[in-house]
């Protein structure tokens, strides 16, 4: 006996169950002659008739019967197995691991993930927030949120720039009513800051970084953290625009210098590299860079050009 394929077993299935090679080329999706050609293949390997063919009818042999009756409930679970598969569907399908930071996940990707899984109901979202670097091939991530001041030369890994965020100046009423607002980027030198670790207050193009040295009394890793802190009053917060965008209508945060502003970096979407991108995750690709373009505009921010 020759080496089956698990392929020409599905065939033989829905030949057995329509008793029809027309019919059954039309379920399978392929031509009435790659399922004649499949089950000539399958008899030839088993040495035996499995079919018996007329002008008007497919019946099955005793052989043929017998191969129903043994293995007809696994022959169904593999074709329903093989035409489920996500990659298969029509519809992007399937099980998304994201990864992002938690300042960035919560108050940009939350709500662009909401409208993606309403726009995909057959995928499932994933989310971890960390700002711990992950490697997404051996921590079985799908994709990933990163800033980066350029495209990453990685290339175990494809990165798709969405958008670019941009440094902004913020304070408390009552650390201004304390310490004064300052009116141009000198001022700064007589005052406290909140800076994020990781990032540079001043663009490296920005000449306003020879002459200016703002006093840093409290550096975080994390941005949330730093919005608290300027909340407090610890000091003037340099903190990537989104984060403060709703504190500024609440009056919770006023904006500082609001002509100022250097950019922060881009965001990139990235997946790991590969010929074939899984549908779930070109989905995604393609809703954020669509939804980013309004949210980051909004936010202080702008879409990336991939």
């Amino acid at each position: 006996m020759g080496t089956m394929d698990l392929n020409h077993l599905s065939i033989f299935a829905a030949v057995a169950e329509t008793a029809s090679f027309t019919a059954a080329a039309r379920r399978l999706g392929l031509p009435k002659s790659t399922v004649s050609r499949g089950i000539a293949s399958l008899e030839a390997s088993l040495g035996v008739r499995l079919l018996q063919r007329t002008t008007r009818s497919v019946a099955l042999t005793t052989a043929g019967q017998a191969l129903v009756d043994r293995l007809g409930s696994r022959l169904r679970a593999l074709t329903e197995a093989i035409e489920g598969l996500p990659e298969l569907a029509d519809e992007p399908s399937g099980s998304l691991r994201l990864t992002a930071t938690a300042d960035f996940g919560t108050e940009v990707l939350a709500e662009i993930l909401a409208g993606f899984c309403r726009r995909y109901p057959r995928i499932t979202v994933e989310m971890h927030l960390t700002s711990r670097p992950v490697d997404l091939v051996k921590e079985g991530y799908d994709a990933a949120f990163r800033f980066f001041g350029k495209k990453p030369r990685d290339s175990t890994l494809v990165a798709r720039k969405v958008g670019d965020l941009e440094m902004q100046l913020y304070a408390s009423p009552a650390y201004l009513a304390a310490r004064g607002t300052p009116r141009t980027l000198d001022d700064l030198t007589e005052h406290d800051c909140v800076a994020l670790a990781g990032t540079s207050p001043f663009g490296r193009d920005d000449p306003s970084r020879a002459r200016m040295r703002p006093q840093i009394r409290l550096l975080a890793d994390d941005g949330f953290f730093a919005r608290e802190a300027a909340r407090h009053g610890v000091g003037i917060g340099m903190f990537p625009a989104f984060l403060a965008q709703q504190d500024v209508l609440n009056g919770t945060l006023v904006r500082v210098l609001p002509r100022w502003t250097t950019p922060m970096g881009g965001v990139f979407l990235v997946f790991p590299s590969g010929r074939h991108l899984p549908k779930k995750t070109a989905a995604l690709r393609d809703h954020v860079v669509e939804a980013l373009r309004v949210r980051l505009k909004a936010r202080g921010g702008r879409a990336g050009d991939g």
